[in-house]
């Protein structure tokens, strides 16, 4: 859900590079993708995690940037120090659980103005929401699109009509009231193996029942185990015995996590669904938190490249789930 870039001076380099004899990097081994006509991100072919990011801002050298999550060490090192254009998100995204590092606050750009001199020109207040998020929807309310940036990999999700009996169940989450919609729960994931299949820090999941996890061209629920059936666009990296990360071949994006089912136990096996793939506009703002019950915890924390991010989301998340948001106010 959040895509975080460091900047480097000149381009990526070998490791058998020297002061004296720097020696470009090979990236036969990287899927190069124009996102935009400056910019054209990297990443690993087999495994899908984003490592470089280059754009050509002004005429002459390009600019390159790494993925901190392919990093080996981040805290002391890296400093985010803004958020950008969370215009685009229409309720501020990721930004509104990661407002702070240490005792700086992080600044909150509608765009991305690069001059210093407008420094705090079009910021955006914690728990901002674009009018436009009140009252636009593309979609039903009860199905909800998801896509990557090139659209190779389309799907859209269906709503839970009712809430399960069965305690191993909690990923469905009723509403206060019984007219409120179920919401699946949501969570930051901090493990090594998303980190390193997707270059980010934190990798956002909804867990969500098979069924609720529908194929546009048949709509049938999404297909991942049978080779003939599977949701067209998607590629699939095992990044452990039965575990299987399906991502898109043509622009990287990290689109599913799944698991084979174990035959002897009879418990219900959720899919992972990745929130960045949400349309914001059909779903109010890209935390879709008409949709999305969003989790007080962190996932696998322990495992963490960065204990500056943790602190900051913990801190981010109890300050924003603390309470009901008023969307009239907002």
């Amino acid at each position: 859900m959040g895509y975080m870039d460091v900047r480097v001076d000149g381009e990526p380099l070998s490791l058998d590079s020297t002061e004296s004899n720097p020696i470009p990097a090979d990236l036969s081994n990287l899927t190069a993708y124009k996102s935009s006509s400056y910019a054209i991100r990297y990443f690993c072919s087999t495994c899908s995690a984003h490592m470089f990011f280059r754009t050509n801002e002004t005429s002459g050298d390009p600019h390159w940037a790494v993925l901190p999550g392919v990093l080996e060490k981040v805290d002391g090192i890296v400093s985010i120090d803004h958020h950008i254009f969370l215009g685009d998100t229409l309720d501020g995204g990721l930004a509104d659980h990661y407002q702070r590092t240490g005792d700086k606050r992080i600044s909150r750009h509608k765009t991305w103005d690069k001059d210093p001199a407008n420094a705090g020109v079009g910021e955006l207040p914690v728990g901002w929401r674009d009018p436009s998020a009140k009252t636009t929807s593309n979609a039903s309310p009860e199905t909800l699109p998801y896509y990557c940036h090139c659209k190779s990999v389309q799907f859209h999700l269906t709503r839970a009509t009712k809430p399960s009996d069965d305690p191993r169940v909690y990923w469905l989450v009723p509403g206060e009231e019984p007219t409120d919609p179920i919401r699946f729960i949501t969570a930051h994931c901090l493990c090594n193996s998303c980190r390193l299949t997707g270059g980010g820090l934190i990798q956002s999941w909804t867990m969500v029942p098979p069924e609720n996890v529908i194929d546009p061209t048949t709509n049938a629920p999404v297909q991942l185990a049978d080779p003939a059936k599977r949701l067209r666009g998607l590629k699939q990296y095992n990044s452990s015995p039965g575990k299987h990360r399906e991502f898109c071949g043509t622009c990287g994006a990290t689109v599913f996590w799944w698991k084979d089912k174990d035959e002897s136990d009879d418990s219900p096996v959720p899919m992972d669904v990745s929130v960045g793939l949400v349309d914001q506009a059909a779903a109010g703002g890209a935390r879709a938190e008409s949709w999305l019950a969003w989790y007080d915890q962190l996932i696998h924390k322990e495992f963490a490249l960065s204990q500056e991010t943790v602190k900051a989301l913990e801190q981010g998340l109890a300050d924003t789930l603390k309470e009901p948001r008023d969307d009239d106010d907002a």
